[in-house]
């Protein structure tokens, strides 16, 4: 049962629940778009944008020590090269700021757009591409490398050192250092439907998973039937192995994330399962957080993220935060 038929008027309602449960945000008018109220220009602001379809991400992370300000298009569409360029010159009179953006080919080239005319007008403008998805075409082993959740470690590093003052060449450098350190890696239980087109974005069985799978329901690089947790576990911690080559005693900060549906119940043992494999390969994990962070809307899945640490990177990570979607560590 659905609490809502979809149509366009969806996006202005969720609207009018996230000034509900988020009141330090202030509205962009007429687009959906997010400032964090107690930004003063003091420092370097940090935007990030996409689709809408994934909440709490962006405007959940708006806040003190994480993103300046969001901005969100329609239903797995980015906004418009337009409304980035209205949310930038909403947020700062100082003409500076740095773009997080995910790596789909259409989230890409609008920010891109948006960036180039911001800079054609005196802006001082850097940004950071992230593909932390770590799937593979099962057909050509061309690696997707999309956007997905592991994004959001990203912003908050970089949203501490903004707050902290730092440069857009410091800024651009570590983001540099972060991105080829983070890796995601997500499975579906269910379709996306996409309710204006009365379609699946999957062709998932009943009882099928799907390895790889992105936030818009592209596709993965395997299917199989069900399979218990401590399973699906083992064949995301293979996978990642492969990829970071890590070595024992290295320090790693996790991400669990809940893409829709999934049970507190089932997000915890997979939590557990996930971190009990990981430090049966040696490894450290002095930061965990777990809970929905990147959604798609209408499916049922899991992600999980991993970041290798650096520098001051863990401590960047449990730096409060004043945003509506990111628990404070204790």
């Amino acid at each position: 049962m659905k609490i809502y038929n979809f149509e366009d008027s969806l996006l202005t309602d969720t609207q009018r629940g996230i000034e509900i449960v988020a009141p330090h945000l202030k509205k962009v008018e007429g687009i959906y778009g997010y400032v964090d109220s107690s930004f003063d220009d003091s420092y370097i602001p940090v935007i990030s944008g996409g689709g809408a379809g994934h909440e709490p991400s962006d405007w959940g992370f708006v806040g003190g020590n994480m993103l300046t300000a969001s901005i969100t298009g329609k239903l797995f569409e980015p906004p418009m090269p337009e409304e980035i360029i209205k949310v930038a010159k909403a947020v700062t009179k100082k003409k500076r700021a740095f773009f997080i953006i995910k790596n789909f080919e259409k989230d890409v080239r609008v920010f891109k757009q948006a960036i180039e005319y911001l800079r054609n007008i005196g802006w001082s403008i850097e940004y950071g591409i992230v593909n932390d998805d770590i799937s593979v075409d099962a057909s050509s082993l061309r690696k997707y490398r999309r956007g997905l959740a592991g994004t959001i470690l990203i912003e908050k590093i970089i949203g501490t050192l903004a707050k902290n003052g730092k440069s857009l060449v410091d800024l651009k450098m570590v983001c540099k250092q972060l991105l080829p350190e983070t890796k995601t890696i997500g499975l579906a239980f269910s379709d996306s439907v996409l309710y204006k087109q009365s379609c699946h974005t999957l062709s998932l069985g009943k009882d099928d998973i799907y390895y790889g799978i992105g936030i818009h329901g592209e596709a993965g690089y395997r299917k199989e039937h069900w399979q218990k947790s401590e399973l699906m576990a083992r064949e995301i911690v293979n996978k990642m192995r492969l990829n970071f080559r890590w070595q024992k005693k290295e320090n790693v900060a996790l991400l669990v994330n809940n893409i829709g549906k999934i049970s507190p119940m089932e997000e915890l043992t997979f939590t557990a399962d996930i971190t009990e494999l990981l430090e049966l390969e040696g490894l450290k994990i002095p930061f965990i957080k777990t809970g929905s962070f990147m959604t798609s809307h209408d499916m049922s899945g899991i992600s999980v993220s991993i970041l290798r640490l650096q520098d001051k990177w863990l401590e960047y990570l449990k730096q409060p935060s004043t945003c509506y979607a990111w628990p404070n560590s204790i």
